[in-house]
């Protein structure tokens, strides 16, 4: 699975470009510090500061936060808290109406894509699939997004063709007979015939 992470730079960038233009500093200051914890593994402080960004008067703030909130939560293994998240986060650049331009594409592209990397840990590879299509609608030249991509499809093969091959051995299983009922009734016929050959004797045998 390619899993690469740029989030670091591209989260700085951002913030760089809102310390210059916005007039909502906090939100921007705690986004950057939350970065630099999640970079660190410090995941509860990471939380904490992205929570409070989250909080923020802007709009484009609270995205990156969240955002940032959901690469720590899927580092940690909880995947569907992140999904909720990049979820939210798709729904909102998706409801804007114009088509996603500059840090907004960006920003959509990797919401897709980081859903498709939670949903393959899932081991749900139809929904990764799906992700990483998405994610190539917004910016088809990512190398990243069309290999994992290949993985989802095949591990997605391999996954039916395991079920597939465990309901076989199932089936055969079930058809084939049961050992102990089999030596019960193989005995059964020894007695029979033991039986059969004594009476032979007995009839063939002279009377004086």
């Amino acid at each position: 699975m390619e899993k690469t992470v740029a989030f670091a730079v591209f989260i700085l960038s951002f913030i760089l470009m809102s310390l210059s233009c916005s007039s909502d500093g906090v939100g921007s200051y705690y986004t950057f510090l939350g970065t630099l914890e999640a970079k660190k593994k410090q995941s509860s402080e990471a939380i904490a500061s992205f929570s409070q960004a989250a909080a923020s008067r802007s709009a484009e703030n609270r995205r990156y936060a969240r955002y940032g909130l959901a690469t720590v939560y899927a580092d940690m293994g909880e995947s569907q808290a992140a999904l909720t998240l990049f979820e939210g986060i798709i729904k909102e650049l998706s409801q804007e109406g114009s088509e996603p331009k500059g840090p907004e594409r960006e920003l959509l592209y990797r919401s897709w894509y980081n859903r498709g990397l939670c949903f393959y840990a899932l081991e749900d590879f139809n929904s990764a699939a799906e992700a990483f299509r998405s994610a190539l609608l917004v910016d088809a030249s990512r190398w990243n997004a069309k290999r994992n991509l290949e993985l989802s499809l095949l591990a997605e093969t391999k996954k039916r063709g395991s079920a597939a091959s465990a309901g076989a051995v199932s089936t055969v299983k079930q058809n084939l007979p049961n050992p102990v009922l089999f030596d019960y009734i193989r005995q059964k016929e020894v007695d029979r015939w033991k039986s059969q050959q004594g009476k032979s004797s007995e009839e063939s045998s002279i009377d004086y």
